[in-house]
């Protein structure tokens, strides 16, 4: 199960791992732009252990929380309305420190993730993103 809100989808591998990216009516505009996230992960990160992608969670103002993908020096997109036993479940698929950044598909009563189906995806590091959120 894929929780989306905005322009954005999350949703979890093998129960643990958070896989998180933008989403798409168009298939082929998807792959295109995980392709594009591919190649500019690749240039920018060089082997480093730098993540060119942050995962940002920040309280609404209504108790609900946001978590907002930025990376390549934009805002990739945001989650919204998100409670707190969701987003407890998200950071505890982050303890491991890594989440995966793919796109995902809208169709009719589905989403399709593209790290599953075209295996369009990638693994970042996230050393700190855990540390951001205190409920």
């Amino acid at each position: 199960m894929a929780y989306r809100s905005g322009d954005m989808a999350l949703t979890f591998l093998c129960e643990n791992i958070p896989v998180i990216g933008p989403r798409f009516k168009n298939r082929e505009e998807a792959v295109k732009k995980a392709r594009q996230y591919l190649d500019g992960i690749s240039k920018t990160a060089g082997g480093q252990r730098v993540t060119p992608v942050i995962i940002e969670i920040k309280r609404q103002d209504d108790g609900r929380y946001s978590i907002i993908l930025e990376g390549f020096q934009h805002s990739m997109g945001k989650l919204f309305n998100i409670d707190e036993l969701f987003l407890k479940r998200f950071s505890k698929g982050l303890k491991r420190k890594m989440f995966i950044l793919t796109c995902f598909v809208e169709k009719v009563d589905e989403l399709e993730c593209l790290v599953l189906t075209e295996g369009l995806g990638a693994v970042l590091y996230a050393p700190y993103t855990i540390n951001k959120w205190r409920p």
